[in-house]
């Protein structure tokens, strides 16, 4: 070998050395950075830097005082997953605590693959939503009533196609159509049943395979199942999700378990806060859904009571309106789960959030303070069931710790002392203990007609418990008092005229 290639092979190898030094500088630059966001101790949340540690404590001291042993949350900032944790103290299904891979029941907020995925379907021109829904797919259970024909897509999507939510809500034998088709809100988990299988029939895939396919593979997410799987079903040959979370009522009571062996697009997926989050940035980014499909998705169809420049569903979400902003949100409810989710359209900010007692969405209004502070306080001034912190809240922990009517009550004393009830807390308790504490309920509105007398609430609820009793005397009294008061939580025309025909006889 002579000198001249003893030089060039001294080159190269000093090129070479230089490339992987360059190499080794930027792994370690990356590895740097990324050590660095692990280890973060803050987030960002509408331009304000939330230190985790303070976080992490009212978030803690907020579910003790409730009473929820498990929540799942995920903020969204800039369209981004900024930070997810779980909390609370629950022993999982395989009998280690909670961690970020424990699944929640879903609920409602379930609905939202479907939502996504027919308006995917949109935008690829292979459904129209305005095409009545029998053109795609007869559904033979309501051909029993002509206005059936009148239902688009758009109609379910926004809930008013007048369907009922669950068929054994009032005929069992029958599923009804409560209203005119596009006429107003009536909120259904059957509409969604149908428009799932309308789907199918498009694709023909299953419910299951375009979930997957679309939503669930694409995203990897691991910790989300659309039903339980036998251990047959899977490759794991064991029972699926295995790592999954109890629910509980508000008395910290465990509820029976729900396992869905069939998939149900109204209510029956698993998820975490995680892996939603994912998914609504997924939803909204315009890069997998055009701005005309999201622009339409949040046009208003439906008032939901609050006025349709305040509060309105669109095709999918309700919507609320304020000072520009366009916030898109949903509510699940399983017996012993509530979640919510709040995803600003203008501001690409959120939080979705799932928790494992019938309490849980008292909450909302909490969290949101504490990160994306959305102007929606005015969702919660109507609500029966005060937000937390609450003295409501407070008296229920009092008898979960001490499962006792006379310490609650004297609890309750303390409380009425220093001017701490409000015209809700008693009625609120009174609702909770009717089955459990039904003397104590009567107790509780009676005191409360003493307190606020003008109050209509509390003379509905206790007429409910005469009615219940068959001492409908009484309950006519109570009835024909909250009617006078303006009683609006029920319409109780039907029940001032049973208890009117029940006297007579």
């Amino acid at each position: 070998m002579n000198s001249s290639e003893n030089s060039k092979k001294g080159i190269e190898f000093k090129k070479l050395k230089t490339i992987c030094k360059v190499l080794i500088t930027i792994a370690f630059i990356s590895y740097t950075q990324l050590t660095i966001s692990q280890e973060s101790n803050s987030f960002t949340s509408n331009g304000r830097e939330i230190s985790i540690a303070d976080f992490n404590k009212e978030v803690n001291q907020m579910i003790n005082n409730v009473g929820i042993s498990g929540l799942s949350l995920a903020i969204i900032e800039d369209n981004k997953v900024v930070f997810n944790n779980f909390y609370g103290n629950e022993i999982a299904s395989n009998n280690k605590e909670i961690n970020n891979e424990t699944v929640f029941e879903a609920a409602s907020l379930t609905k939202m693959y479907l939502v996504y995925v027919v308006h995917q379907l949109v935008h690829e021109g292979k459904i129209d939503l305005d095409k009545p829904m029998y053109q795609y797919l007869v559904h033979k259970d309501l051909e029993h009533d002509a206005r059936y024909k009148q239902i688009t897509p758009r109609m379910i999507l926004s809930h008013s196609s007048g369907i009922e939510n669950w068929r054994w809500n009032n005929n069992k034998e029958l599923l009804e159509i409560l209203s005119k088709p596009g006429e107003k809100f009536v909120y259904s988990g059957e509409g969604f049943e149908y428009l799932a299988k309308v789907v199918e029939q498009i694709l023909n895939e299953s419910y299951q395979e375009y979930v997957n396919k679309r939503i669930i593979k694409p995203l990897k997410l691991k910790n989300t199942y659309l039903k339980y799987e036998e251990g047959k079903e899977n490759s794991l040959g064991v029972e699926q999700p295995r790592n999954y979370t109890d629910g509980y009522n508000i008395f910290g009571e465990k509820v029976k378990k729900w396992k869905n062996f069939r998939t149900i697009p109204a209510s029956g997926a698993h998820t975490t806060a995680e892996d939603y989050g994912k998914f609504l940035t997924f939803f909204f980014d315009e890069n997998n859904l055009p701005k005309e499909r999201i622009d339409d998705l949040v046009k208003p169809i439906v008032d939901v009571g609050y006025g349709k420049d305040k509060l309105y569903m669109g095709a999918g979400y309700f919507m609320i309106l304020n000072e520009g902003n366009k916030i898109a949100s949903f509510s699940g409810n399983n017996n012993g789960f509530r979640s919510e989710l709040f995803y600003s359209i203008p501001q690409k900010r959120g939080f979705v959030f799932f928790t494992n007692n019938d309490n849980g969405k008292l909450i909302t209004k909490a969290l949101n303070k504490l990160s994306t502070n959305f102007d929606i306080d005015f969702l919660f001034e109507d609500s029966f069931f005060e937000q937390y912190p609450s003295a409501a809240l407070n008296l229920q922990k009092n008898y979960r710790k001490e499962k006792n009517v006379d310490k609650l009550l004297l609890e309750l004393e303390k409380i009425k002392s220093t001017g701490g009830l409000t015209a809700n807390t008693l009625n609120e308790l009174g609702e909770l203990f009717k089955n459990k504490e039904p003397e104590l309920s009567v107790k509780l509105f009676k005191d409360n007609i003493k307190l606020f007398p003008q109050n209509p609430n509390q003379y509905g609820f206790l007429a409910n418990i005469y009615l219940k009793d068959k001492d409908y005397k009484q309950a006519y009294d109570y009835f024909l008092k909250a009617k006078e008061l303006e009683f609006n939580l029920w319409n109780i025309e039907q029940d001032i005229s049973y208890c009117k025909e029940k006297i007579a006889n």
